[in-house]
């Protein structure tokens, strides 16, 4: 049944089926200085002009995969749970449109430990959102939000955050916690792939059935700008000059080899490829006819 609050689209993919699902979206105001930090306003808001984007009030969709294999039913990270009731959190209400509870779910991929990836592991009492689930985080991820000296002078921050919403969220689920090698296969049909900068162990995620695969690039890019511009970075990327190089690099990557790509915070549904230009590259969405499904 849809609902106003829900949102989720069908790719069948060989033995498994693909969801893409949405927790809802949040919003920026000004896109600076989240994007593209120390870039003359003008010139950022004319780029912005040119790919037919806000200039303020800028807002970005949650969204991110549901994976049906056999009996896995993997979730890539959980949203933002309670942690904005007002405009996200709608994750449960996604699943349930394409057909399945959160006691369905029996495996929960962290791609990296961000409120709007990991906030909606548990309930604002504690409880657990999916009480059948085992979790899965990169190694480099889980290192470095459970040390002491979190470094973030390599980032363009203005305030660095204190990682406690990390350590409570992965210490309530350390007893369902494994924690993986980034280029490890998991459940026979996801190869991940290191993607560092924006965290230290932000993995992205090669999805596959035979001859079919997508990949999800999670936070690699937030936003069309950064497509068309990858330099111009995030004060989000804990890391930014690291940021910059993975971005290229895999924007490169997905442009040279046709990648079909899906994307946490591109416009909904994030679905399309990464097109080269004479400057550089830029997003062509998926072409698509039916709401509900997605043929690839």
């Amino acid at each position: 049944m849809k609902s106003k609050n829900s949102a989720s689209i069908h790719i069948p993919m060989g033995e498994m089926d693909v969801y893409i699902v949405s927790d809802g979206y949040f919003g920026i105001g000004n896109p600076q200085p989240i994007l593209a930090p120390e870039i003359e306003e003008e010139n950022v808001q004319d780029a912005l002009k040119s790919l037919h984007l806000p200039g303020s009030e800028y807002e970005m969709p949650i969204t991110t995969l549901f994976i049906k294999r056999g009996d896995r039913h993997i979730l890539v990270d959980t949203g933002e749970g309670y942690h904005d009731p007002v405009n996200a959190g709608w994750l449960q209400n996604s699943l349930s449109e394409a057909g399945f509870s959160p006691e369905d779910v029996t495996d929960i991929l962290i791609t990296h430990a961000h409120r709007d990836h990991i906030g909606g592991i548990l309930f604002e009492d504690g409880g657990r959102r999916y009480p059948n689930a085992k979790y899965h985080i990169p190694a480099p991820e889980y290192n470095f939000w459970n040390s002491e000296a979190k470094d973030f002078s390599k980032s363009k921050m203005t305030v660095y955050p204190t990682g406690k919403i990390q350590t409570d969220i992965l210490g309530a689920i350390k007893n369902e916690l494994t924690i993986f090698e980034p280029g490890d296969v998991l459940f026979s049909c996801i190869k991940t792939e290191l993607a560092p900068g924006h965290t230290p162990g932000h993995s992205i995620l090669h999805i596959f059935s035979g001859d079919q695969s997508i990949t999800h690039l999670v936070d690699v890019v937030h936003s069309s700008l950064l497509i068309a511009h990858p330099e111009w970075g995030t004060q989000w990327d804990v890391n930014f000059e690291e940021g910059v190089a993975t971005r290229k690099r895999i924007l490169e990557s997905c442009s040279a080899n046709n990648t079909l790509v899906t994307t946490c915070h591109l416009p909904w549904p994030g679905i399309g490829y990464i097109g080269k230009t004479e400057k550089g590259w830029q997003w062509i969405p998926k072409a698509q006819s039916d709401p509900y499904s997605i043929r690839i």
